[in-house]
């Protein structure tokens, strides 16, 4: 499955913080991340998503019109990414698969499932990925189906800690399409089904939302609200500066697995040379997320911030 570095440069771009004619991704991205029909290998038809690491990490890319860019800052960023938690000790024994959303019911390829890789084999994955650009325009787009697949074709080693994070900035259906759902070759019995919460007890509810300005403007009250809805509230964390997407990830995967706080994860940032602003925005859009975290401590491994365990006697978790 690869490496375990990732042996390229980490690409950048000096222009502002917003996405149109300046934009935040750098021209090797672009030159990249350039595919325009669907790789088999990334078609969610019989395919069964399967990690045998200790702490997958999946990535759910929004790649319509109004997000598209954020599949190529984290192809821009994916070395340090990767170098950090190896460098950091953040995560031992993990593997990253990245998928994509759009709206199924306008795109044509709305769900696009990659594999878990390691190293710099993970490019060949992101490269596959179609940044169709398009989207319904109904400030909602299909990320249920994206968790009601994990939640039926996702294979984990027992025992193991995934981490799933969602980049967009629009909120998702409220309940899964049956019809979408067998088109995508995902088997479902079941109607009006509420993905999200089904796959956070999968996963001890370690699902994030990373949640961009609608339409790279504001953060709209009706989007957050759904996705509070959906998800623990804590985990909808709001992107304040698109540029600090790997650093937003990397604090909730350090402090999920507590090697570091919220305070000595700043030390990390500072170790990177990362501004003063990026360093305030991130701590800003992570601080209900720290604070949760620290009501609900566990002895070793990834965290969760389930407000109710059942507990033997001794306080061990049932």
């Amino acid at each position: 499955m690869g490496g375990s570095s990732y042996d390229r440069d980490v690409y950048s771009s000096s222009s502002s913080d917003s996405w149109g004619s300046s934009r935040n991704y750098s021209s090797y991205s672009a030159s990249k991340l350039n595919s325009t029909t669907l790789d088999y290998s990334m078609s969610p038809k019989g395919k069964i998503l399967e990690s045998k690491t200790k702490n997958p990490i999946i990535v759910i890319l929004d790649v319509t019109g109004s997000n598209i860019n954020f599949a190529r800052l984290v192809y821009d960023k994916m070395p340090m990414f990767y170098g950090q938690i190896e460098q950091k000790g953040y995560l031992e024994d993990f593997d990253i698969a990245f998928c994509a959303v759009g709206d199924a019911y306008t795109d044509y390829y709305p769900l696009q499932i990659g594999s878990f890789a390691k190293g710099l084999e993970l490019d060949s994955w992101l490269e596959k990925v179609v940044l169709e650009g398009h989207g319904g325009g109904q400030r909602k787009e299909s990320y249920e189906l994206a968790a009601y697949y994990l939640l039926k074709n996702m294979k984990l080693q027992e025992g193991s800690n995934p981490i799933i994070f969602f980049i967009g900035d629009e909120a998702p259906y409220p309940t899964v399409n049956k019809s979408q759902a067998e088109k995508f070759g995902i088997e479902c019995y079941e109607d009006n089904v509420e993905p999200f919460k089904l796959l956070r007890e999968k996963v001890a509810d370690n699902v994030f939302m990373l949640l961009n300005k609608y339409d790279g403007k504001s953060f709209e009250s009706d989007i957050t609200s759904s996705w509070e809805k959906s998800l623990a509230p804590e985990h909808v964390i709001k992107i304040r500066e698109e540029k600090s997407i790997v650093d937003l990830m990397l604090g909730i995967i350090s402090m999920c697995s507590y090697s570091r706080t919220l305070e000595t994860y700043k030390n990390d940032m500072l170790e990177r040379e990362q501004t003063k602003e990026r360093i305030e925005n991130v701590s800003k859009s992570l601080e209900n997320f720290s604070i949760a975290l620290n009501q609900v401590k566990v002895p070793s491994g990834i965290a969760n911030t389930q407000s109710s365990k059942k507990t033997d006697e001794k306080g061990k978790r049932l």
